[in-house]
């Protein structure tokens, strides 16, 4: 009876997800955030479970963009990022938009100068994946060892591709997509004024406050 009542409330929480994921994609499809490819693909470890959901959606021009759900085993699952548990994250989301993926296409780290952004991140930049011969997770996980100062980034740019971001929950990393992506944007149209300069004294610490990070702030460089 256990195992019976463990399976219906994976299939409800397998549905919860695929709610969840629907939402995200109308919103950042109807906004703009995502760009005209529609690429959105998300793998979420299910709790109490050694399963994560992948949730497809096809994208392009299909008539229906309903998505595709499979379920996987976590510990198969070597190479995923969510391995990493310096990461605290339980979703990962592979994602095209397009001004981040003009920062993957220049081949740049993309610096965080959007307080609505920035305020949600301890991180300043999101580093680029210059070296695709090695995985997400092996390049994350070299960051993380050679640079403890810094605060772990919320996503990695895939260089001349789009972006892997990772949090926790589907719908608090969809809404950190749409803050970053908003930042590349209106970093680039700053670009005709000057250009997006860096916080002024206390303008971080100030936005921190409001969100709860200024203490976990002090513990890195940037």
């Amino acid at each position: 009876m256990s195992d019976q009542h463990d399976q219906i409330d994976l299939l409800s929480y397998v549905d919860e997800a695929k709610t969840d994921a629907i939402h995200a994609f109308n919103v950042l499809r109807e906004n703009g955030t995502l760009s005209a490819s529609l690429t959105f693909h998300i793998t979420h470890k299910i709790p109490g479970h050694d399963k994560v959901v992948n949730i497809r959606f096809p994208g392009g021009i299909a008539r229906d963009q309903s998505p595709s759900i499979s379920i996987a085993n976590f510990s198969e699952k070597k190479d995923l990022i969510l391995h990493e548990e310096r990461l605290d994250a339980d979703t990962v989301i592979h994602v095209h938009t397009s001004y981040l993926s003009a920062w993957s296409l220049a081949q740049k780290d993309f610096p965080i100068l959007y307080v609505a952004a920035a305020r949600h991140l301890l991180a300043r930049t999101i580093p680029n994946h210059l070296d695709r011969t090695k995985g997400v997770l092996e390049t994350i996980r070299a960051r993380l060892d050679n640079h403890p100062e810094l605060a772990p980034p919320p996503a990695l740019l895939e260089s001349s591709g789009g972006v892997n971001f990772w949090g926790r929950g589907i719908l608090r990393t969809s809404e950190l997509i749409l803050l970053v992506e908003e930042s590349a944007r209106y970093q680039v149209y700053a670009e005709v004024v000057g250009g997006a300069q860096n916080y002024t004294p206390g303008a971080l610490e100030l936005q921190w406050k409001r969100t709860g990070l200024l203490e976990k702030s002090k513990e890195f460089a940037g």
